[in-house]
């Protein structure tokens, strides 16, 4: 049975094996200065990881991580077949490792088979699978995972371990303690309350050492701007069912999925009462499992809550960061609620039909999700499909369509353009592609001045600004492409308007 998992799994993202570096890829690894280097290695542990950062309470505190990509490079060299396969494996362990501990929590064996192969086949997981840089999600589930069976099966410094490596590959694993409080609730354990502190002290010492070395303050941060954390709030309902209706219905999947947090949240509070009202007459109508339906949910928001935008994850303006990779575990939580009810109200000979459709569906789209991780342009056009007015993608997309295009003459770049740059009056090639690249830098330029004319702070003003220089600059390069000096000049003059020392923002 456990075989079964690896060779579906395998077969569902072989398709991702040989694409390139992409993006986040490419800064991780690509750029990475240190990347070639293992000597010093405990330098990593006093240092900000050389991860792209926005600051503060976000800033990267990744040892672990930071190591591993070093380990890979050794092996691989820049090789991106090497690092997607091995992506591919660890999400194959992980898979292994949910399938024991469902067995361990008594789970019975076809329920926890079915559990861990919608983990590994369903199509959400495509961001962190497919993608080289979600290594970072899966090598934290992976810890996360080792430390809850570990503790499951009483390998107490085991599971301490396997959690301090958690906490320092992703900041996202602080919530692995009240994973554990929920074990415990779940198998009617008590009396833990020393390992409990035990685990709960470890992680606030993560949180102190993430402090020093970064200078983050997460109170401080959280509470910056108490109107924005009240929206953030508010809009947690409606993410929730947001990432619950992804598990359901994934149909609209893509990269940099964000949630507008000025949008009505009403019908969210709604849908959850209702939600929550209709489980529990289900439960008691059908005599459903639940205690199963309240672990499902506990492990739901155990896992997302890091990611709910309490700590303040903002892209731009009101769009608050809800990536589809932070699925990648909580995921499980949905499942397990899921298996709960439908075992009970789908007859047992329809069950097992229906539950093949179901996987073979869902892998089929995993196979097609994965292949717009081949290459910038069309991961950024699924996300400008998506997300039409989020400027970042059209910028991301113009750029993906400006350096796929022929060679620029003379080696001409946008972040090395200055005052003194000169404008050469280069031959007309690909200028279909250039000229997509000026129509979505055009449109990303429109939404981030009506960002700057919105902006509360001269913080976000000029965070906003930053970003409409580097707009004019690659659009002047554009023009550049297109031999059109004179309005390359034009946009040039524009971006040294703003500040005369130009420099691109993340």
């Amino acid at each position: 049975m456990p075989l079964s998992l690896v060779v579906i799994a395998f077969l569902v993202f072989f398709n991702a094996i040989n694409h390139p570096f992409v993006h986040d890829d490419v800064v991780f690894i690509v750029q990475n200065p240190q990347i070639g280097r293992l000597d010093h290695l405990a330098d990593v542990f006093f240092q900000t990881s050389h991860f792209p950062q926005s600051g503060g309470i976000n800033s990267y505190y990744r040892p672990v991580l930071e190591i591993f990509y070093r380990l890979e490079y050794r092996l691989f060299g820049l090789k991106a077949a090497g690092f997607h396969l091995v992506n591919i494996l660890i999400h194959i362990a992980n898979g292994l490792l949910l399938f024991g501990l469902l067995c361990r929590l008594q789970f019975s064996r076809g329920l926890a088979y079915g559990i861990s192969l919608l983990f590994l086949i369903h199509p959400v997981q495509s961001e962190a699978v497919a993608c080289v840089a979600g290594v970072s999600n899966l090598l934290t589930a992976l810890f996360v995972l080792l430390t809850l069976y570990c503790y499951v099966r009483q390998k107490y410094v085991l599971a301490l371990l396997s959690l301090v490596l958690s906490l320092l590959t992703k900041e996202q694993a602080v919530m692995a303690p009240l994973l554990l409080v929920l074990i415990d609730w779940y198998q009617h354990r008590k009396h833990r309350g020393s390992l409990w502190l035990i685990f709960g002290v470890l992680t606030l010492s993560f949180w102190w050492m993430h402090a020093t070395v970064t200078g983050a303050h997460m109170l401080q941060d959280i509470l910056q701007w108490p109107g924005e954390l009240k929206l953030r709030l508010l809009a947690i309902p409606r993410t929730l069912l947001m990432y619950l209706r992804l598990v359901v219905l994934p149909y609209d999947l893509h990269y940099y999925r964000n949630t507008d947090i000025l949008q009505p949240n009403g019908l969210g509070f709604i849908l959850w009462g209702l939600l929550l009202a209709g489980l529990g007459w289900l439960t008691k109508k059908f005599q459903l499992n639940g205690r199963s339906i309240i672990f499902g949910l506990g492990w739901l928001v155990a896992c997302l809550l890091p990611v709910l935008n309490i700590v303040p994850l903002i892209n731009e303006y009101s769009f608050i960061l809800t990536a589809e990779h932070f699925l990648y575990l909580s995921m499980v939580g949905a499942v397990i609620v899921m298996a709960a009810v439908l075992q009970r109200l789908i007859p047992k000979k329809t069950f097992l039909p229906l539950a093949v459709i179901i996987f073979l569906g869902l892998g089929a789209l995993t196979v097609y999700q994965n292949t717009f991780w081949r290459g910038e342009i069309p991961l950024f056009e699924r996300v400008v499909t998506f997300e039409p007015n989020f400027a970042r993608g059209h910028v991301l997309l113009a750029k993906a369509y400006l350096y796929n295009s022929p060679p620029l003459v003379g080696g001409v770049r946008g972040g090395e353009i200055s005052a003194n740059t000169p404008l050469p009056n280069p031959p007309h090639k690909g200028e279909g592609m250039i000229n997509l690249a000026i129509e979505h830098y055009s449109r990303a330029l429109t939404i981030m001045k009506e960002y700057e004319r919105k902006a509360t702070n001269d913080k976000a003003r000029q965070f906003y600004r930053g970003f409409i220089k580097d707009i004019y600059v690659q659009m002047a390069v554009c023009y550049i492409q297109k031999g059109d000096q004179i309005q390359a000049q034009q946009l040039l003059k524009m971006a040294i308007g703003l500040n005369p020392l130009y420099s691109s923002p993340r």
